[in-house]
């Protein structure tokens, strides 16, 4: 076949309605395809540097491009169940490999000629029965990620960004002791990143005393039922996540994907920034948020109280606002962890979800594209019991958020 064959093939899939509106998906195809019929596979490296603009790509310190080249493949494999059924030619990515292969159809699908035979043998009825198991089949199939398409995720499967998971973890630092011949690894909760870290440094004037940062942090109990809760929600949909910590992350990577960042406030790092631009304010000394009164209303804070091993009350936190590439960030936090637990529960549990979403329509005339919801929370040992929504706001200019007051970009 000739090249320009495919290269028309190209664009149809492009322009199909599932295909979706993402000049990144356009690009990166295209630029597959192009290699593939020069019979030249690319590597992670110039892919992106080509059409990411990321010459000093690592492979080794990013997944971003399997991340891409795997939601592609959903979507070639979408089209060719749907609009694509009837093309002549198929492309396909094997896996392992960036290289497009290019196949002739069948002329007919393995589900339909499965319905035929079933029609030959069962008769006329028993065809008509095999059509009605395959139309709720399809049903199903289209129906997997219902529960994203028609909720406050529905940015996820929607904006054609691949999603990452970050972990709140806390910061931990190695200390070692040539005078006391000791080394150890150090929690202390007032160092809850570099910025701090450094400033410890700084101030330390002890004798024969090293201190390091490591490369890792620690996760909390929480971490588990988070990573449990996000991954039913996103595997009941097909919807492929990485998941890594927030000790880990590197901000230029705010451009390239949808986030969903969970853990206690204090451990969010860069996304800490967000209270900057919130109608509430984030203590971090004190631990806890701040909600300046408005047209006369008093200024209202909220802390946890009671003990974290026994009863207690605690503040989850939840707020949807866009990135700086069209892309979509979802932070869940809490002051304590049972908060941060709750929050995300709230919206990975289907009928917790509509419950609240629809609460936030009442308040609000509807659930808005962004907004921030404050959460009453109470529990025992850091499990939660109870949820109450306390306030919702509708994030009208959110995407200031990327850019401080000195007119300087967040995502540098």
């Amino acid at each position: 076949m000739e090249k320009a064959v495919f290269l028309e093939l190209t664009e149809k899939i492009i322009k199909s309605k599932g295909f979706g509106r993402s000049t990144t998906y356009a690009n990166l195809l295209r630029f597959l395809v192009r290699c593939s019929l020069d019979e030249d596979a690319p590597k992670e490296t110039i892919i992106a540097a080509e059409v990411f603009g990321k010459p000093d790509f690592d492979p080794s310190e990013s997944t971003l491009i399997r991340v891409y080249v795997y939601k592609l493949r959903e979507k070639l494999r979408k089209y060719y169940a749907t609009e694509g059924s009837s093309d002549p030619y198929r492309l396909r990515i094997p896996k392992g490999s960036y290289g497009i292969v290019f196949e002739k159809a069948e002329n007919q699908s393995g589900l339909l000629r499965l319905v035929q035979k079933k029609a030959v043998r069962l008769g006329l009825f028993g065809g008509i029965l095999a059509c009605l198991v395959l139309l709720a089949w399809f049903q199903l199939g289209r129906g997997e990620d219902g529960s994203l398409r028609e909720s406050t995720w529905s940015d996820l499967v929607n904006n054609g960004f691949p999603t990452a998971v970050f972990l709140g973890d806390l910061f931990i630092y190695l200390e070692e002791d040539s005078l006391a011949g000791m080394s150890r690894t150090i929690r202390d909760p007032d160092i809850n990143g570099l910025s701090d870290f450094a400033s410890f440094r700084r101030d330390d004037r002890r004798e024969g005393v090293q201190t390091t940062a490591l490369s890792y942090g620690l996760l909390i109990r929480g971490s588990l039922q988070w990573i449990k809760d996000l991954t039913r929600l996103f595997d009941a949909a097909g919807h492929f996540f990485t998941i890594r910590t927030i000790s880990r992350f590197n901000p230029k990577e705010l451009h390239d994907q949808n986030f969903v960042v969970v853990g206690m406030l204090k451990t969010l790092g860069l996304f800490k920034d967000y209270f900057k631009y919130s109608r509430f304010a984030y203590d971090e000394e004190g631990e806890a948020l701040i909600l300046e009164g408005k047209d006369g209303a008093e200024r209202q804070v909220f802390s946890p109280s009671g003990d974290p091993d026994g009863y207690h009350t605690d503040y989850g936190f939840m707020a949807k606002f866009p990135g700086p590439n069209q892309n979509t960030v979802y932070l869940f936090g809490g002051l304590w962890d049972t908060g941060a637990t709750q929050s995300l529960k709230n919206f990975t549990d289907a009928a917790l979800r509509q419950s609240i979403e629809a609460e936030i329509a009442a308040r609000l005339g509807g659930v808005p594209a962004y907004f921030e919801v404050l959460f009453e929370v109470s529990g025992i040992d850091r499990t939660e019991l109870s949820t109450q929504l306390i306030h919702v706001f509708p994030l009208e200019e959110p995407a200031s958020f990327w850019v401080d007051p000195g007119g300087d970009s967040l995502n540098r």
